[in-house]
């Protein structure tokens, strides 16, 4: 419609166009909130606390693995250096599993400076067995070694 001077009067929107608009504002408000929001990480969820083995029972185990390598090794079913570097690794682990710490990945000097001198001494007795082309002593003298590095843990 006209009127006398010449301008149309104002055009009047659908209503869809106005909830449109408002829907937009309202998910582009939502998308802000919910990247600006902070994180809430959940509390974890609590995990059930395994029962370590006690020292006597890693102990007890210990032993039983050194006593069974070093009569394979007499039966001749292990090969010398094989019995010695396992009779190494049992040493390692056994300390590794009453510590907590990654003994069978340490050094010597690694072990002296973690305070555990009297192990690393025991493995230090061992290990000329393990790297020698002929062993400098028999198996059940570093399973001897091994068992007393064992029995003097506490």
């Amino acid at each position: 419609m006209q009127d006398d001077s010449g301008f149309y009067a104002p055009l009047h929107y659908q209503q869809l166009w106005l909830w449109l608009g408002l829907l937009l504002l309202l998910l582009v408000a939502a998308w802000y909130a919910w990247v600006l929001w902070p994180a809430r990480t959940k509390a974890p969820a609590r995990q059930p606390t395994v029962a370590r083995p006690t020292l006597d029972a890693l102990r007890s185990t210990c032993l039983t693995a050194i006593d069974a390598t070093a009569s394979d090794a007499d039966a001749g079913r292990l090969p010398e250096r094989d019995a010695h570097q396992r009779l190494s690794f049992l040493v390692r682990e056994f300390a590794g599993s009453a510590t907590g710490l990654p003994i069978t990945s340490m050094t010597l000097e690694e072990l002296r400076r973690h305070g555990m001198a009297d192990l690393a001494n025991g493995i230090a007795r061992i290990y000329p067995n393990e790297f020698a082309p002929l062993p400098a002593q028999t198996v059940s003298q570093s399973a001897a070694a091994a068992r007393q590095v064992v029995l003097e843990w506490n």
